[in-house]
């Protein structure tokens, strides 16, 4: 199991992303830009037959509805699965008691919220102490969790009808499930955008570096400056 924290080189860092985590992202980052990319022609019935004719006549698919096949397979089966993996990957390596707690702090993230909000607008002269989740994480959080509960309910729905040729729904609830669907199809590629965005800030690269190097750890200093809470809370545990 790896420390918390660790001294290398002189220099103290403290444990951002577990290997098991750092896989799960590549999990979800895949499915999740399979499932868009597919999930876009499929809604708005454009480029099916111009962006993946070619690709599923190279994979031997049978002709004449090769494009709209590998969009369904893509989307209904590969993309899903591919998230689903890195959900579960998530779900057995995280201390799922301790992220629930994190993410339930809604008075301490509205808190902060508001001293973080005093501080750029120059009313505060320090950065307020930050626990593991800034106020914006939890809200991205919550929304890729809905997100996904509204996708995977109404996708397994729909799926089911589609390939199995069971019908399952009156017609009426068939659309209902289409439009749960969409909705948190918004709410997720929504709450997620969010979460790279604030990743490519200047400030976030040595998060960043730490996550694309597989590293891991993340120097104390970048904590200290955006969870300093966190930090604190870590070292009061029993350090490294």
């Amino acid at each position: 199991m790896r420390p918390l924290i660790k001294t290398e080189g002189g220099k103290e860092y403290v444990l951002r992303f577990k290997p098991a985590t750092q896989i799960a992202h590549l999990f979800l980052l895949v499915g999740m830009t399979i499932s868009f990319i597919t999930g876009l022609p499929m809604f708005f019935k454009f480029g099916e037959v111009n962006i993946f004719e070619g690709l599923g006549a190279a994979l031997g698919l049978p002709a004449p509805h090769t494009s709209s096949q590998l969009i369904s397979i893509l989307h209904d089966w590969v993309g899903p699965i591919l998230m689903l993996i890195g959900v579960l990957i998530v779900l057995a390596a995280s201390d799922k008691r301790a992220g629930l707690r994190e993410i339930t702090k809604f008075g301490e993230a509205l808190r902060v919220f508001k001293e973080v909000a005093e501080y750029r607008l120059g009313r505060r002269k320090e950065y307020p102490p930050t626990p593991f989740y800034h106020p914006f994480q939890v809200m991205w959080v919550w929304g890729v969790i809905l997100g996904l509960l509204l996708l995977g309910v109404s996708g397994l729905f729909l799926v089911v009808e589609k390939w199995f040729y069971m019908q399952i729904l009156p017609p009426w609830w068939r659309g209902f499930m289409s439009l749960l669907h969409i909705f948190g199809a918004f709410i997720f590629y929504v709450a997620l955008p969010i979460h790279f965005i604030m990743s490519i800030f200047p400030t976030n690269w040595p998060m960043l570096k730490s996550q694309l190097l597989a590293k891991g750890y993340v120097p104390i200093e970048w904590w200290m400056a955006h969870h300093k809470a966190y930090v604190e809370e870590v070292k009061k545990r029993g350090g490294p």
